[in-house]
């Protein structure tokens, strides 16, 4: 719960950035891939289980890629890490594919995908700053950017 707070209310500036990367639950993580997959895969007009199995793997592939991509760069962080904060800051785009759901209209889509991708990027920042070194973070938050975006594409595309 105390990781969910963090992603609803995100503090870059908090005097431990870092505590709530070491301290990853896969719970709650899970929950939040599990509640995209199920809301992209509703909003599907066809091969609803393919739709789910597309965003599920791929938050799953991502999570592998910034776990070596850290490693690469010098951090450290191992896979349930990376799978914890992928899921964790999910939470926003989460609510924005449901909003996404009730609501179709493609303007009012990309609008609220532009801000829950805002949202969970920011909320990601503390967690990626602490996993690695500041001269390098940049590139790390540059795949959490691209893994992001290309969730909220599938928000916008699928229909």
């Amino acid at each position: 719960m105390s990781n969910l707070k963090l992603v609803v209310f995100p503090n870059p500036y908090r005097e431990d950035p870092g505590k709530a990367l070491r301290d990853w639950d896969l719970w709650g993580a899970f929950f939040f891939i599990v509640c995209l997959g199920l809301i992209l895969s509703w909003s599907a007009s066809v091969k609803k289980s393919e739709v789910f199995a597309v965003a599920f793997a791929l938050l799953a592939a991502g999570a592998v890629i910034l776990t070596l991509n850290v490693l690469l760069l010098g951090g450290h962080i191992i896979f349930f890490q990376s799978l914890s904060l992928f899921g964790y800051c999910l939470f926003p785009l989460d609510i924005g594919a449901l909003i996404c759901l009730l609501k179709d209209n493609v303007v009012l889509k990309v609008i609220v995908v532009c801000v829950t991708l805002a949202w969970s990027l920011w909320a990601a920042y503390p967690f990626m700053s602490s996993a690695v070194n500041p001269k390098r973070k940049a590139l790390t938050l540059y795949l959490v950017f691209l893994m992001y975006v290309s969730v909220g594409f599938l928000i916008i595309a699928i229909d």
